[in-house]
């Protein structure tokens, strides 16, 4: 769970980038318009990348937490959705570019979300050598329909690209999802 400060910071930076692109949003932009000192800002953050990619971890942790989802299907939808839904927000953050980038963040976490729900699965056992090649073209797909969500190149809803990405997932993972407790 975020602490009030994290929120803001997470917050003031989402209103940031609403109306600007990512390389033009600074630091102090964000202390500002949260209301925090610098060093408060670091205690929670080491730089504007990190505050960004905190908006896709909390994010998912939330669609695959509060039980919205009951499934990868499900998530993918919940994602996209949002994604249309704050369009600018994503478009914006998709353009930063680097090792910290958004998509690389997306890319990782999304990997390693399905890797910790297969392990959930499977007491403790990750993906086999094939699974392994599929979860990574899969995660990638996830970035590239994302950043064409947003960018409008699509013609058709959330819930169809969700359905179609959906089909691509490995055959030997569709069905697993945390066990419940």
């Amino acid at each position: 769970m975020l602490s009030r400060t994290e929120n803001a910071i997470i917050d003031a930076f989402n209103r940031l980038i609403e109306k600007q692109e990512f390389n033009k949003i600074s630091v102090d932009m964000i202390l500002e318009t949260a209301s925090v000192s610098r060093s408060t800002f670091y205690r929670y953050f080491k730089d504007k990348y990190e505050v960004m990619n905190a908006n896709y971890k909390h994010l998912l942790d939330y669609f695959v937490a509060s039980g919205r989802s009951s499934g990868y299907r499900d998530l993918i939808f919940q994602l996209f959705d949002f994604a249309k839904d704050h369009a600018r927000l994503f478009k914006n953050a998709m353009e930063s570019t680097g090792f910290n980038s958004f998509s690389n963040f997306v890319y990782e976490y999304s990997y390693q979300t399905a890797l910790d729900i297969t392990r959930a699965n499977r007491d403790g056992q990750g993906f086999s050598q094939v699974e392994e090649l599929q979860v990574d073209i899969f995660c990638n797909g996830i970035c590239a329909v994302l950043r064409n969500i947003v960018n409008q190149r699509y013609k058709i809803s959330a819930s169809e690209a969700a359905d179609a990405l959906y089909e691509m997932m490995p055959e030997s993972l569709k069905y697993y999802w945390w066990p419940q407790a």
